[in-house]
């Protein structure tokens, strides 16, 4: 991981500039679909916004993560703005009650940001969001539960931050929760599909 080097100023206008640009491209496919180019535009455009989505959840969770440990106490230096994390935190240099306000804080995050995509997709405010925004906004949310949820569980019962860190985030593990929560999502979305269209 490259460390250091990152500002809050730097950080903010990284971020602002990955919105602004998902936001310019997701309006740029809905022009695009509006045009009556048919299957192929609606696929790509769903699959952007699912995408763009998941993107948005994952930069407020990280955010959530940032104020969280910040709250806390919790020394948490800004990383390069090359890597998806915004801040450097050490569970073994901090206390269980700072590792549980950085999770916790993620959980917020991404918490906020997707019912906020949800409620603009449900009022139609913008109609070109689309079902690809919620349900990527969805996607991230239950995925981060099932990855998240079990350790903040484990460390507030007693176990090693630094362990249960390290345990619960292998590639192995996060791939295998993502599809155990990904396949009952998307029944459930096709199921929802069915029945509106019915």
């Amino acid at each position: 991981m490259t460390r250091g080097n990152g500002t809050l100023v730097g950080w903010i206008a990284r971020d602002t500039l990955i919105f602004l640009l998902l936001a310019f491209v997701c309006a740029a496919l809905n022009a695009w679909t509006v045009g009556g180019t048919g299957v192929l535009a609606a696929a790509i455009g769903t699959a952007f916004r699912f995408v763009s989505a998941y993107v948005g959840c994952y930069i407020v969770h990280e955010w959530g993560h940032l104020i969280g440990a910040r709250a806390s106490g919790a020394s948490m230096p800004f990383n390069h703005y090359r890597t998806p994390l915004i801040g450097a935190f050490d569970p073994s240099a901090h206390s269980t009650r700072q590792f549980l306000a950085l999770s916790w804080g993620g959980v917020v995050g991404y918490l906020l940001v997707a019912a906020a995509m949800l409620l603009i997709y449900l009022h139609g405010a913008l109609n070109w969001v689309g079902a690809g925004l919620a349900t990527g906004g969805a996607a991230f949310v239950v995925q981060s539960l099932a990855v998240d949820l079990p350790q903040i569980n484990r460390v507030r019962r007693g176990a090693d931050p630094v362990a249960t860190n390290r345990e619960g985030t292998t590639p192995a593990i996060i791939l295998r929760r993502t599809w155990q929560t990904w396949l009952p999502l998307a029944v459930l979305i096709g199921a929802a599909k069915l029945v509106s269209a019915g």
